[in-house]
């Protein structure tokens, strides 16, 4: 189920992103082990997943990335959706004990929609480690 909604969502949300730049990278703000989704690769290393590109490497230019998520251990939400100029928009809790944050920050371009409300911004938080994401998270969690 966790996986048709993570292939749902990536779906969705790069259909919308594909003319959309944007000069934000988490890697501005947090330290933790990234994943970037491009249009196009970025080096030897970028995997196609059948509708983009994504990459474990910092080296790219932020105008070629749709979307990035981070995985980070001993993550404080809350600090971080201060720090982005967030503003929570909705959040949820999942059967496996996943807490999931629903955000909108003016810093980044690309929103999707949820409930009616843009959102561009996803943390989810489990044990001692988080992953953030925008517009949402692409890739598990």
């Amino acid at each position: 189920m966790k996986k048709l909604f993570v292939v749902i969502v990536m779906f969705l949300v790069l259909i919308g992103s594909s003319s959309i730049k944007n000069d934000f990278s988490l890697l501005d703000y947090f330290d933790g082990e990234i994943t970037v989704y491009t249009n196009r690769p970025i080096d030897d290393t970028s995997i196609h997943t059948g509708s983009c590109y994504l990459s474990t490497t910092s080296n790219y230019d932020k105008s070629d990335i749709i979307g990035e998520s981070m995985w980070i251990d001993n993550f404080e939400p809350i600090s971080a959706i201060n720090e982005l100029g967030a503003e929570i928009v909705d959040s949820e809790y999942l059967e496996n004990g996943v807490y999931i944050i629903y955000a909108y920050t003016d810093l980044i371009n690309k929103t999707v929609t949820r409930e009616n409300k843009r959102v561009n911004i996803q943390i989810a938080c489990y044990d001692d480690h988080s992953v953030i994401g925008w517009p949402l998270i692409l890739g598990s969690f």
